[in-house]
C-alpha cells in the first residue's frame, strides 16, 4: 500500500527511539540533549586541567597577594574561582544528563507496565470472546443481514443512511485509531486463547504466554497446508523464479511469468549483472526513496558497491501487492506474509505440510544469487511492509553477511535478531501493519523509531494512511536530521556499506509458479 499524502499532516513529527539494549524511550531530541551534556564532562576536565596547570605557574611566580590584603585582581584568586565554577558547570551537565536519562527510563518503565496491563486485559478478553464466539457472529452476520435487507426499506421510508451504514462512515478513521492498533497488537499474540476457547479447550498454563503471532500464524499455515491436499488455495506457497529486466520497467504478473531470462553461459547473461551505475545512497532517507513501488514495478532492486574483489550489497525489497488469500503469480502477497511471519516460530520447524520458507524471501535470496552475491559478503537489507519482513529475515541468517536491515511499516516485533547486527524498525503510531506481527520481545540490536504522522481532526481517502510508503519516505528523511547516537550508527553503517562511491543496480521481478494446488488468478 503505497501513495503520496493528499496533504501536509499536522500531527506530531517528534521521533520516538527505543531499543537496542536499553529500556530508555523517549523523542529523539531528549536523547541527543543527554549526549550532548555527557560530552560536556571531558571538555570541561579538559580546561580544569590546564587551569591546574596555570594555578601551579601562578604558585611557583610567587604572584599571589597576602591572606589578609586577598584583592579581586589576585590572578591566584580568579584561577581558583574559575576551576571552582568549571567544577560546578561539569557537574550540574552531569546531573541533567541523569536526569534526563532516568526520565526516558521511567518513561520506558511506564510503557511497559502500560503494555502489562494491556496483555494482561487481553488475556482475559480472549477467553471470553472465544466462548461467546458463536453468539458474536451469529449477531454480526444477522446485522449484516439486516443491514442488506432493510436498507431499501430504510432508504424507502426516508430515514436517510442505516444504522450500520452510518456508524461504519461515522467511525471510518477507527482502522488508524491508535488504541485500535494496540488492540490488533495484542489479538495477534492471544489468537490460540480465543480459538481453544471457541472450541471449548483448555489452554496449558503458562502455554498461552509462549504462543504469539507467529506461533498463531504457523498453526494457521499449517490447516491451510492439510486442506491444500484436498485442493485448496488458500495461503499454500509455491515455487517462485526471478528475472532481470531493465531498471524501473513495468510489466503485469502475467508478462513477468513469460519473460524468460538469458540462459547460462550465454553472452546476455554477463550484461545483465553489469546492471545500471547509481549514486550512493546518502541516509536512510535515501534508502527508502529507493523502495520499489508500484502495482506494475519490479519487486526487488540491488545496488553493488566495492571492488570485484570486495563487494558489498544493497537489496530493496518492496510492499504487499497482493492483498487476496488466495495464491497466485504474484509473490508479494498475503499468502508470503504469512509464511514470513510464522518463520520466526520454532513450531514452524515442525510442521509437517505448509512449512515453505516464505516465497518473497525465497525470490529476493534467487536474485541476490543471480546478481552475484555470495555468503558472507556485506549485505544491507531494506524493506516496505511485506518488504520489512524479508529483510528482517536476511539479517538474523547466520550464514549470510548482513551488517544490518531498515524495516519500514513491516510486522518484524516477533522476528529474531543476529548479534551484532542492527534491525532499525521505522513504525508509525497509527498503523496496524506493524502490529500484528504481535508485541515481539526486546532485542539489543532492534531500534525501533516511532512517529505519529495522522492528523486526527482530518479525513484522509486511504484505508490505512498511516501506512502509505511516502509517510515512511518521510520518517526516515526525519531520522537522518536526528542526531541521537542509534539513529547515527545506521547512517554511518550505510557510507560503510557504499564507500561513498557510485554502485551497480539491478531491477529484479519474481513470479509464482502456479499448480494445480495452488492456481493461477
Amino acid at each position: 500500500m503505497s501513495g503520496a499524502p493528499t496533504g501536509p499532516d499536522d500531527g506530531g513529527s517528534g521521533l520516538v527511539v527505543s531499543g537496542g539494549g536499553t529500556v530508555a524511550v523517549a523523542v529523539d531530541e531528549l536523547f541527543v540533549a543527554a549526549a550532548a551534556l555527557g560530552a560536556v564532562a571531558p571538555v570541561v576536565d579538559g580546561w580544569l586541567a590546564r587551569a591546574g596547570v596555570l594555578r601551579r605557574g601562578l604558585d611557583l611566580l610567587d604572584v599571589d597577594e597576602p591572606v589578609a590584603a586577598v584583592d579581586a585582581a589576585s590572578p591566584a584568586w580568579h584561577a581558583g574561582v574559575g576551576c571552582v565554577r568549571l567544577e560546578q558547570s561539569r557537574d550540574l551537565a552531569l546531573t541533567l544528563r541523569s536526569s534526563l536519562l532516568d526520565a526516558a527510563e521511567r518513561y520506558g518503565v511506564t510503557e511497559r507496565l502500560v503494555d502489562g496491563l494491556w496483555q494482561l486485559g487481553a488475556a482475559v478478553a480472549a477467553p471470553w470472546l472465544g466462548l461467546h464466539a458463536p453468539v458474536l457472529v451469529v449477531g454480526a452476520l444477522l446485522a449484516a443481514g439486516g443491514q442488506w435487507a432493510g436498507s431499501g426499506i430504510w432508504r424507502a421510508a426516508g430515514w436517510g443512511p442505516t444504522p450500520l451504514a452510518a456508524w461504519l462512515d461515522e467511525h471510518r478513521d477507527l482502522l488508524s485509531d491508535p488504541g485500535f492498533v494496540r488492540l490488533v497488537r495484542l489479538a495477534a499474540d492471544h489468537a490460540d486463547e480465543t480459538f481453544s476457547a471457541a472450541l471449548h479447550l483448555p489452554v496449558p498454563g503458562g502455554l498461552g504466554a509462549v504462543i504469539g503471532a507467529p506461533e498463531s500464524a504457523s498453526m494457521v499455515l499449517a490447516a491451510a497446508g492439510l486442506l491444500g491436499t484436498v485442493g485448496n488455495r488458500v495461503l499454500v506457497d509455491g515455487p517462485v523464479r526471478v528475472t532481470r529486466v531493465e531498471a524501473g520497467a513495468r510489466g503485469s504478473v502475467a508478462d513477468r511469468a513469460g519473460a524468460d531470462a538469458a540462459p547460462s553461459g550465454h553472452p546476455a547473461e554477463a550484461a545483465a549483472r553489469q546492471g545500471d551505475v547509481v549514486a550512493p545512497p546518502a541516509g536512510i532517507g535515501d534508502l527508502a526513496d529507493r523502495v520499489p513501488s508500484g502495482d506494475d514495478a519490479p519487486q526487488i532492486r540491488i545496488e553493488r558497491y566495492g571492488t570485484a574483489d570486495d563487494p558489498r550489497w544493497i537489496v530493496y525489497v518492496g510492499g504487499t501487492a497482493d492483498f487476496g488469500l488466495v495464491t497466485g503469480a504474484e509473490p508479494a502477497d498475503m499468502t508470503s506474509n504469512t509464511h514470513g511471519v510464522a518463520d520466526d516460530a520454532k513450531l514452524d520447524r515442525l510442521r509437517f505440510t505448509g512449512a515453505d520458507t516464505a516465497a518473497g524471501e525465497r525470490a529476493v535470496r534467487a536474485a541476490l544469487d543471480e546478481a552475484g552475491a555470495q555468503p558472507g559478503e556485506p549485505l544491507l537489507a531494506v524493506g516496505y511492509s511485506g518488504g520489512g519482513i524479508i529483510a528482517a529475515k536476511l539479517a538474523a541468517d547466520p550464514e549470510l553477511g548482513a551488517v544490518g536491515a531498515v524495516n519500514l511499516g513491516g510486522p518484524v516485533a516477533s522476528a529474531p535478531t543476529r548479534e551484532g547486527v542492527g534491525l532499525l524498525s521505522l513504525e508509525h503510531e497509527e498503523d496496524l501493519v506493524p502490529a500484528t506481527g504481535g508485541a515481539g520481545h526486546p532485542s539489543p540490536d532492534r531500534v525501533t523509531v516511532t512517529r505519529s504522522v495522522l492528523d486526527p481532526d482530518r479525513e484522509y481517502a486511504s484505508a490505512v494512511p498511516a501506512h502509505e510508503l511516502a509517510r515512511y519516505r518521510q520518517t526516515a528523511a526525519l531520522v537522518d536530521d536526528s542526531d541521537e547516537e542509534r539513529l547515527v550508527e545506521f547512517r554511518v553503517l550505510v557510507d560503510e556499506v557504499t564507500g561513498g562511491t557510485a554502485g551497480l543496480r539491478s531491477d529484479w521481478v519474481a513470479t509464482r509458479e502456479v499448480s494445480p494446488a495452488t492456481g493461477a488468478r
